[in-house]
């Protein structure tokens, strides 16, 4: 039948299997990058391993019952959002909670003028060194 010893240890192993469980899922961990409107998520154990396929949840943090979007984490944990110019979000993996704000959008590249008015403006500039330098001639006295 069964002893004592291995029913305290087969106990004891369900036990360490139920508080495992319970503590990795406890422990993720979520790195956040806002670039923009741009949110870039990677969820990692607590030991570094990529949480592969995992739900994660984005709500406005003024409104965090309401879920925004509802994303999974790619093969190695990483996870992409796209939401507003400069509005705070809880991102939910598991029981872990993070909130970030997205920053503005980033400034319009600069743009140079059409080609015919950049050479307009620089004709228009050579006109000043050849007046300078323009030799003055002298004046005849009759």
């Amino acid at each position: 039948m069964f002893t004592r010893a291995l029913v305290i240890k087969t106990l004891v192993g369900c036990l360490l299997a139920l508080f495992y469980g319970f503590v990795s899922a406890q422990e993720m961990q979520i790195e956040l990058l806002a670039d923009g409107p741009l949110i870039i998520g990677v969820v990692s154990n607590a030991d570094g391993s990529p949480v592969a396929e995992t739900a994660v949840q984005i709500a406005l943090v003024s409104q965090p019952q309401t879920s925004v979007a509802t994303l999974q984490t790619d093969a190695v944990g990483i996870f992409t959002y796209t939401g507003n110019d400069n509005t705070s979000y809880r991102i939910t993996v598991g029981n872990t909670v993070v909130d970030i704000t997205s920053g503005a959008a980033p400034p319009e590249p600069f743009t140079w003028p059409p080609i015919y008015v950049t050479l307009g403006i620089l004709m228009l500039l050579s006109l000043i060194p050849a007046r300078i330098l323009r030799r003055k001639e002298p004046q005849h006295k009759e």
